[in-house]
């Protein structure tokens, strides 16, 4: 069974809080009630649910007010993948699922073109895990993110 983790991204994009997700629905809003309560006028009360269906997880907007946003698009129910951004009012989550991550981990990974995956070392608690796709054209500039 796969374990998710769930970021708060602080204004200077480190981690700033963490919350481990399990079967239990997950509800973040400003409501002292919520699992995770946010001191952001553009958060609802009730603003979003994670629910673990299955082997996924899945975010559901509770008709908030500002909406729920995941990497950019406003959703109303959505499955969560590794490595999405989350945003609610000024506030932004990064969700992490663990399964994902160690399906990654011992497999060289190549992208279109023979493109290669090269992983940045970092310390946890201080960036998020990443790795960046190199092109063949010199160049220098990174492709794409993977992750």
């Amino acid at each position: 069974m796969s374990m998710a983790t769930l970021y708060q991204i602080g204004e200077d994009g480190s981690k700033a809080e963490r919350w481990e997700l399990s079967d239990e629905p997950f509800l973040v809003g400003r409501s002292g009630l919520a699992k995770i309560s946010i001191e952001d006028e553009g958060v609802s009360r009730r603003h979003f649910l994670i629910a673990r269906e299955g082997e996924d997880y899945v975010i559901k907007d509770l008709n908030s007010r500002n909406g729920t946003w995941v990497d950019g698009c406003r959703i109303f129910e959505e499955k969560l993948h590794h490595n999405v951004r989350i945003q609610a009012g000024r506030t932004q989550f990064l969700f992490a699922d663990q399964l994902a991550l160690s399906a990654t981990v011992g497999k060289p990974l190549s992208g279109p073109h023979g493109t290669q995956v090269v992983y940045a070392s970092s310390k946890p608690e201080q960036s998020f895990p990443e790795s960046i796709a190199w092109g063949e054209d010199g160049g220098g500039q990174p492709l794409e993110a993977v992750a």
